[in-house]
């Protein structure tokens, strides 16, 4: 069974450059594996960091029911939450292997994934730091069209306040 993620829509979804780094890194350890059988392959454009995993849960809950082995290209695309990576590496009925770590047992994958725990930190330090950066030399953030878009979002809810109905055919609700 095979997990790819990729954090966000932004950087080109399913089909970006990181989803075909991670299967070129998992189709290079499968070729050293003798007799090695994907499943399975599931890609997930999620957060690291997000306690709902609904693509994770799936790929779990398929390694349980067909006894297999979950197999990620490095274990920060397995978590970025030291607590979610335990809880999952502890699972008894799910062996992990991690194609650029070959040989790591559930020691080393625990170390790695207190590296990625702090990678996540670092990168959210930095992504304050630029921030703050460009506001002070004046980059107006966000998205401009956000008044519009709120207006609309208002409008919705508006309607269905007044009529105890979901919005009318053809409009979409966002979900913040």
């Amino acid at each position: 069974m095979v997990l790819l993620r990729i954090s966000t829509k932004k950087s080109g979804g399913a089909d970006s450059h990181g989803v075909a780094a991670q299967k070129r890194d998992i189709e290079l350890f499968l070729s050293s594996q003798h007799g090695a059988e994907v499943i399975a392959e599931l890609t997930e454009v999620e957060s690291g960091a997000a306690e709902s995993r609904p693509v994770l849960e799936e790929a779990l809950h398929l390694c349980r029911i067909n006894k297999a082995t979950l197999l990620v290209q490095k274990v920060d695309r397995l978590s970025r939450d030291l607590e979610q990576l335990a809880r999952i590496v502890k699972d008894k009925t799910v062996p992990i292997r991690v194609a650029t770590l070959p040989n790591a047992d559930n020691f080393q994958i625990h170390l790695f994934g207190a590296l990625a725990a702090q990678e996540r930190e670092f990168i959210s330090i930095r992504t304050r730091a630029a921030l703050a950066a460009a506001r002070e030399r004046g980059v107006r953030l966000g998205n401009p069209n956000l008044a519009e878009i709120n207006r609309g979002r208002s409008r919705t809810a508006s309607a269905f306040a007044r009529n105890g109905s979901a919005p009318p055919s053809g409009v979409t609700q966002e979900v913040l």
